[in-house]
């Protein structure tokens, strides 16, 4: 997906900056989608913003182009900790 230079904070340029990735798991449902990201990062109990920091901006990225290549709205953005063992909704 390309993203205007001045989006990312990288000068006040027009000029598209490729970002790349890979969605591991997104539900369609009746009312939006749901976006799902794993992650195998070792965190404690009570540690979650940890991941919603680190996490945020790629979840941002993974729903714009999720949106715009299904047409449907992401209603739910979920990272699945596989340390925690549990979902950390953002």
């Amino acid at each position: 997906m390309g993203i205007p230079a001045r989006d990312i904070g990288a000068g006040d340029s027009e000029e598209l900056v490729l970002i790349q990735g890979i969605i591991d798991a997104y539900l369609e449902e009746e009312d939006g989608l749901v976006l799902i990201d794993y992650k195998t990062d070792y965190i404690l109990q009570g540690q979650e913003e940890i991941l919603i920091k680190r996490y945020g901006k790629q979840m941002d990225y993974y729903q714009k182009a999720l949106e715009q290549i299904a047409g449907k709205r992401v209603k739910e953005r979920i990272i699945y900790s596989f340390s925690l063992n549990k979902e950390v909704p953002l």
